[in-house]
């Protein structure tokens, strides 16, 4: 846990200097609290919060975020003794994002604490990918080989756990076109795009992800006018069995600006979990193309 960032924010300057003290001799990373920490950085470094509990502006921007289930801000929460805060503790929605202490006893038992919360972060994020695994194939027997309405809740939950607003699952067809299978705009559903030099079919020629920051902007390509609500966007390959099956897209992020390498590496998580279940939507129409075919014969 070397990696650690831990972000305080403690009124007791004495105090502080010593929590800090500790956190350096383990290694660790300090910072004082900034919003950018608690929005958006917490995604992509591992950290732990250390707030005083009369910072409640603080622990309610954290607790807007803790509240959603897919979120762990690990946050230790600390109390003078004379505190008139210390009852906001009983009112989070998830207790095992935070541990209550009293503010001269954390000295104490700081690393220990510290490491205890980084632990079960990890843990959750963990849990949150199998509990993605564990929907998806519920999704999948609840469709009834309904391959786009299992795209489609697949694509929900993928949304949540990526914080964007919007996105869609782009399959290639056996004509080598691309097909919108699963969309938030439920309108572009079954359009059929041939190769072309649009953002997707980038994405399947040179089987890399693309990151765009203003589409109108970027020299590789044509002004789309595609009526994003943010201009920013994130376009990833989808492999079977290593070869190129479609693109995955990802817009209107929720919390930063940019989508990054971080989403990239989720997404990828979750595509693998997705994967198998291509598999056997194309072993599915393989074997109805067979019968077709007996039974024309």
């Amino acid at each position: 846990m070397k990696n650690l960032k831990i972000c305080t924010a403690i009124r007791n300057k004495d105090i502080e200097d010593e929590i800090i003290k500790i956190i350096e001799n383990e290694g660790w990373i300090h910072s004082n609290v900034n919003i950018d920490d608690i929005v958006n950085e917490h995604r992509s470094v591992n950290q732990v919060f250390i707030v005083e509990d009369n910072y409640s502006q603080i622990l309610n921007l954290v607790e807007y975020h803790n509240s959603c289930y897919l979120n762990f801000i690990p946050t230790i929460v600390l109390s003078a003794v004379d505190s008139k805060f210390k009852d906001w503790v009983n009112e989070v929605k998830h207790p095992e994002k935070y541990f209550h202490c009293g503010l001269l006893n954390f000295r104490m038992t700081a690393p220990q604490t510290i490491r205890t919360m980084a632990a079960l972060a990890e843990a959750h994020r963990n849990l949150v990918v199998k509990k993605y695994r564990e929907e998806t194939t519920a999704a999948f027997k609840r469709s009834a080989l309904d391959f786009r309405k299992f795209l489609a809740e697949v694509l929900d939950m993928s949304l949540d756990i990526l914080y964007a607003e919007r996105g869609s699952i782009m399959l290639l067809n056996e004509k080598g076109n691309l097909v919108v299978e699963a969309a938030t705009k439920k309108a572009i559903i079954g359009i059929e795009i041939p190769p072309c030099d649009n953002v997707a079919w980038t994405v399947v020629n040179t089987m890399k992800p693309i990151f765009v920051e203003n589409i109108d902007n970027d020299p590789r390509f044509k002004k789309s006018g595609s009526g994003y609500a943010k201009d920013y966007f994130m376009s990833l390959p989808i492999f079977l069995n290593k070869k190129i099956a479609g693109v995955f897209n990802l817009s209107d992020k929720m919390v930063s600006l940019l989508f990054d390498n971080d989403d990239y590496e989720k997404a990828n998580e979750l595509l693998a979990v997705l994967e198998p279940y291509l598999y056997i939507n194309k072993l599915t129409k393989y074997v109805k193309s067979l019968k077709n075919n007996v039974a024309h014969q």
